[in-house]
């Protein structure tokens, strides 16, 4: 794989989120970076026309170092199209619209290895103005689909509201989606470096996964094996149903951690099926998979309805080699999930 394979940013958020003053803000903060981005309407973007300098094939060309495209037809081509331009970039930034689904986006950093072999998807950041987030997230199935693939999730306007809200609304937003990291900010000013998130890297996952599964199993004082415990159901179904209308309390992560090795074939098979058939509901899966005979932690994430497989780092000798996985979604049943995920197990003694 290329080691100087461009970071790619995704941005999504919805209309008024502020994703333009943070896109100006990233520019101005970062001068020597030069950046590509693409648009989803060119309209949206709000630049700067005196700095428009060439307009080439859709390329325009800012006085600030900085190329724009609009995204007109496929994103394979508009990369494409960017690549082929042999104009110099070091970091690309794709600016959804308000009601673009992320995972489209990524899917094609992912799946397609001409991309891969060019860039590397460094984080999914999704802006949400703190006034508006429940709702949202009552209102637009795409919403909630842009937060749960968020690796990173930026409360916008975090000054003009009570902090007792705030911290109503990271609750709301940790339901949602455990694995991101939620910063607050006013008109996209952040003291973090938005460009190196690393967050498809197997230390940054790891993390993430243990976060999560603490987080899901913090009122309980066990160890994993309680994982079997009925306790979990009552849980997370007063996290769930019992809080009343809001519908995104009808979202819910289930992490496992699985101390026997998988069958990466029965899995495989397994995970895409559920993909195909429960995609709709089923947002987000992550996990570092523990495969017999594989050498590597394997990442498996799933990007629209697929499941994307890459090869982590080796498992150390002293590490104990353990499966941990998240699936976030919609009514997800922890014991039909458990007994499944039982059923990849790798078993010693079959023949084939």
């Amino acid at each position: 794989m290329n080691k100087n394979r461009i970071p790619v940013t995704i941005l999504t958020g919805f209309l008024g989120a502020g994703k333009t003053t943070l896109l100006n803000n990233l520019i101005k903060k970062y001068p020597e970076t030069k950046f590509a981005i693409i648009e989803n309407e060119f309209g949206d973007i709000g630049i700067d026309n005196e700095l428009v300098v060439d307009v080439d094939g859709g390329i325009f060309e800012m006085s600030n170092g900085c190329i724009c495209c609009s995204l007109n037809g496929e994103l394979v081509q508009t990369l494409q199209n960017l690549v082929d331009s042999e104009k110099h970039f070091d970091h690309l930034i794709v600016e959804t619209t308000g009601i673009a689904e992320p995972d489209g986006v990524a899917a094609a950093f992912v799946t397609d290895p001409a991309i891969q072999s060019r860039f590397r998807l460094d984080a999914t950041i999704c802006l949400v103005d703190a006034h508006h987030v429940e709702d949202i997230l009552e209102d637009r199935e795409e919403a909630k689909r842009q937060i749960t693939f968020a690796d990173y999730i930026l409360l916008n306007k975090a000054s003009e509201v009570a902090d007792t809200y705030i911290s109503k609304v990271e609750n709301i937003l940790r339901k949602v989606n455990s694995f991101a990291t939620i910063e607050h900010c006013d008109y996209g000013n952040i003291a973090t470096n938005l460009l190196e998130l690393n967050a498809y890297e197997v230390h940054q996952l790891e993390k993430k996964l243990d976060k999560a599964h603490t987080d899901q199993h913090h009122e309980h004082d066990c160890d994993e094996h309680c994982d079997h415990d009925h306790d979990h159901h009552h849980h997370h179904d007063h996290d769930g149903h019992h809080h009343g209308h809001h519908a995104h309390n009808d979202i819910v992560t289930q992490s496992f951690i699985i101390s026997e090795p998988l069958d990466m074939l029965k899995f495989r098979h397994w995970l895409n099926v559920l993909l195909m058939i429960q995609g709709k509901h089923l947002y987000r899966v992550k996990g570092i998979m523990n495969f017999m005979y594989q050498d590597q932690k394997c990442i498996v994430q799933s990007v629209k309805q697929m499941c994307v497989f890459t090869a982590g780092s080796d498992w150390e000798e002293t590490e104990e080699r353990k499966t941990k996985i998240v699936f976030i979604g919609k009514h997800l049943r922890r014991d039909i999930l458990e007994k499944q995920l039982n059923n990849c197990l790798f078993e010693k003694n079959t023949t084939l």
